[in-house]
């Protein structure tokens, strides 16, 4: 079990040794996804060295229905504040209902989700994360190498709009999505050190002052400089609206093994796995 956890930002991906235990616990934080809720808010929470999201669909959106997706070697106590129709999935286990305490959840890939056959759910609950400056150590860190600027999300919180992110091949991707003026995204993307890049698509209303987005439905990278940047959707008209932000290296396909290069290593890898494909 960590005995101490590590303060930070957001960062799906990531993986912790336990001081002085001789197998590491670790957790992954593969993915969130929030579909119309009344209200998603995810905020980092320095004095408690970690991430907290707060989840509400009581009030009109009883099915709206949201899932936090983490695979855990070993133990990972989660502190759980509030919880009202919530449950966690183990695969191949079952589901079992959460309450307001220490969740802890051992090894095994588990979904945190609410039950959308009741009458509303809520959740308010600490995730751990590490802190900027560790993030390289991470094989699945979003930056290419330890001197990459990387920016950390201080604060997402959508009404009744489709929130989720993932990693994917070691980049962070988010996708935010709603329906008129009645969906809204109000975030603060913070670069603690720069200027870093993003890579910026969107259709709609989406606009950040301090950045200069590309052209509506063409991906381009965003230079983001240090500080913090406020964006925002669904604040005007009827139309519908999406933003897309992913950051983290680009690997080409001839990098089997990820580090940036195509080199021996890769070719190492073809010849190891040489053969007819099953």
């Amino acid at each position: 079990m960590l005995s101490k956890v590590l303060a930070g930002g957001v960062v799906l991906c990531l993986s912790l040794s336990a001081a002085g235990s001789p197998s590491a616990d670790t957790m992954a934080l593969n993915f969130v996804s929030s579909v119309g809720v009344d209200s998603f808010h995810w905020y980092r929470n320095d004095p408690i060295g970690g991430d907290t999201f707060d989840i509400d669909t009581m009030t009109t959106n009883t099915s709206a229905p949201f899932q936090i997706a983490v695979e855990v070697t070993g133990s990972w106590d989660f502190d759980v504040h509030s919880a009202t129709n919530i449950r966690v999935y183990t695969a191949g286990v079952g589901s079992v209902a959460v309450a307001a305490g220490t969740l802890t959840l051992g090894d095994g890939y588990h979904i945190i989700y609410n039950d959308t056959s009741a009458a509303g759910a809520e959740l308010h609950i600490d995730v751990p994360g590490p802190s900027s400056s560790s993030s390289s150590s991470s094989s699945s860190s979003p930056s290419s190498s330890p001197s990459d600027p990387t920016p950390l999300w201080d604060d997402i919180h959508a009404e009744f709009a489709h929130v989720e992110w993932k990693i994917v091949d070691g980049r962070l991707q988010f996708r935010f999505s709603g329906n008129n003026a009645a969906s809204t995204l109000n975030t603060d993307l913070h670069m603690p050190s720069g200027p870093g890049d993003i890579d910026v698509s969107y259709i709609g209303d989406p606009s950040c002052s301090s950045l200069t987005f590309p052209a509506e439905l063409v991906e381009d990278a965003v230079s983001v400089s240090s500080g913090h940047h406020y964006l925002t959707a669904g604040t005007s008209g009827d139309d519908p609206w999406a933003l897309y932000v992913s950051w983290g290296p680009h690997f080409c396909d001839e990098d089997l093994n990820r580090d940036g290069v195509v080199d021996l290593h890769d070719l190492i890898q073809v010849i190891y796995a040489w053969g007819a494909c099953s």
